[in-house]
């Protein structure tokens, strides 16, 4: 991902402070810019995915093995990389990384990657979404440049630790802490839950319900027994319409007294929050809507020229679509806006002008000047990650090429019709595959949604049959289901079913006369199939 402008490499390191990097070395100094970061895990490497991220500056090395990262080093030749992240580098990490004149920046071992992420996106960000002021101005009147500066000057005036969260909890900037930051504070940044018995005492305390409800300054009194700190909090909200709860503007006392005007600051510094969140979640959902109509779901002719210029994206690149859909759980379920920035980082890796969006519960990257097969490679990477991170089983199904920006609709469309006859006969669809590989499975499953919407053409005596199952708990159904999708070999259907031979044969026979069914013919054989799938397909729905 790629940002407009860049920030210091030592403006990096200062922001995320030592409660999550620590600078470990810098061959070229701190003087070098960073605008773009990618994500690289395990499979990135081996797959060779991660020389792609040509267009990126910052690397964040994700479970990958010190091996596998000097190779990375290694192969990297005249490659542009300002600097790794990664935790507990090894000597022989930080030896080949001074070798090519990259900086390697050292993680907390306890952090989270995808919080690590976030907090270097806002960092690198921050000058895209910041507010213009003129020189002089005061806090209040916005003249910081973004919510990390925002939170320095905060600590500055009040003497405290300031924190700045968004209304999920996850940390959005914060202030340097030294060592006067509790337990509470570090985990927070760091992505993990604090202590159980201390998060019990502030939702006992009601400091949460305490914030959505007033405007006013909340007062967390000092705790010693849980090694929480004096804190004082206030809600940020929305400047206009009827006050959106965007966050939480937290302020930790250190070994010093917390200045006289510290709510006073604090009241004001929550304004500015709001002005500078909404206005990055402006940028955002203007990104997100651009994104959403290059993939044609707008149901108006795009505009290749004017989406192309907005997006960096030359309108007559070709162009490669990539649906993703969770196998067995609704999206809802997880966190949504951690599986698109998760597709998002391993999409930068492969293609630094890739786009993602989440339209419903499937999410759509789009990969400009990929060739399907490396589009594949990549895709079934990323599923491996999602579920590595998120525990979430998904299925992608690549579309393309097409020719230029106008092709992505209906490749998004090609797509989107695998998926969804992926969801009725996903056993015939691979988890991971393309348009192409996927027209009998997706005829099928559109053969078989069709039945199951007709109950009048599916044969009667398939249902029949599913009914005395039903009653009798015999095994008529998936003993039929077997022969048939053995072409009548009796020998590997048993074996499939784990049944003998002789037991199948007997089955078969006694379906036979209980139905009518003439096994041996062709059409016979075709309807009962169809009709098999149709009342598995029904049969799940309700269930």
């Amino acid at each position: 991902m790629t940002t407009p402008w860049g920030v210091t490499l030592g403006r990096l390191i200062l922001a995320l402070d030592r409660t999550v990097a620590t600078l470990v070395s810098a061959p070229d100094g701190l003087d070098q810019r960073v605008s773009s970061a990618a994500l690289l895990d395990v499979d990135d490497v081996h797959l060779g995915l991660g020389q792609a991220a040509r267009g990126a500056e910052l690397f964040l090395f994700v479970g990958v093995p010190d091996d596998a990262i000097v190779t990375w080093l290694s192969g990297l030749g005249t490659h542009g990389a300002v600097a790794i992240l990664c935790k507990s580098p090894s000597e022989r990490i930080v030896e080949r990384a001074e070798t090519a004149r990259i900086a390697v920046i050292a993680i907390d071992p306890r952090a989270r990657w995808e919080r690590i992420y976030h907090l270097v996106m806002q960092v690198l960000e921050g000058q895209a979404a910041a507010e213009p002021a003129p020189a002089g101005e005061s806090m209040r009147s916005g003249a910081i440049g973004d919510l990390f500066e925002l939170a320095g000057e905060i600590a500055r005036r009040t003497g405290g630790l300031v924190s700045i969260e968004d209304e999920r909890s996850h940390v959005l900037a914060y202030s340097s802490a030294g060592d006067e930051a509790d337990e509470l504070r570090r985990l927070s940044i760091l992505g993990r839950e604090g202590p159980p018995e201390m998060l019990a005492w502030l939702r006992q305390w009601g400091v949460m319900d305490a914030l959505r409800t007033t405007d006013g300054v909340v007062v967390v009194e000092e705790r010693d027994d849980l090694g929480l700190r004096p804190r004082r909090a206030i809600a940020i909200r929305r400047p206009d319409g009827p006050g959106e709860f965007l966050g939480v503007l937290w302020l930790q006392q250190g070994s010093a007294p917390l200045a006289a005007d510290t709510d006073e600051i604090l009241t004001g510094a929550s304004a500015v929050a709001a002005r500078m969140i909404s206005r990055r979640r402006a940028v955002g959902s203007v990104h997100d809507e651009l994104v959403r109509r290059l993939l044609g779901t707008r149901g108006e002719v795009i505009d290749a020229d004017y989406l192309g210029a907005q997006l960096g994206i030359a309108s007559d690149v070709p162009m490669v679509v990539v649906g993703f859909a969770t196998i067995g759980a609704s999206v809802d379920g997880i966190d949504r806006a951690g599986v698109v920035s998760a597709l998002t980082l391993h999409a930068s890796a492969r293609s630094p002008l890739s786009v993602t969006a989440m339209v419903g519960q499937r999410v759509y990257v789009v990969l400009p000047g990929v060739e399907t097969d490396a589009a594949v490679i990549w895709a079934r990477s990323a599923v491996s990650a999602s579920e590595r991170q998120f525990s979430v089983s998904s299925r992608a199904v690549v579309g393309g090429p097409g020719n230029g920006l106008t092709s992505v609709p209906v490749l998004r469309t090609q797509v989107d019709r695998v998926l969804d006859a992926a969801e009725n006969q996903g056993e015939l669809i691979a988890g991971v595959t393309t348009v192409e590989e996927s027209r009998t499975g997706v005829l099928l499953g559109e053969i078989v949604a069709h039945l199951a919407a007709n109950p009048a053409l599916v044969d009667r005596r398939v249902v029949e049959l599913a009914e005395l199952d039903d009653r009798t708990g015999s095994e008529f159904t998936g003993s039929l289901r077997a022969y048939l999708d053995h072409f009548g070999d009796v020998s590997s259907a048993a074996a499939a079913l784990h049944v003998h031979p002789n037991t199948l044969r007997y089955r078969i026979r006694r379906l036979q006369m209980l139905t009518g069914m003439d096994l041996g013919d062709p059409a016979t054989r075709l309807v009962v199939a169809l009709s098999l799938r149709a009342g598995s397909t029904v049969e799940e729905r309700t269930t």
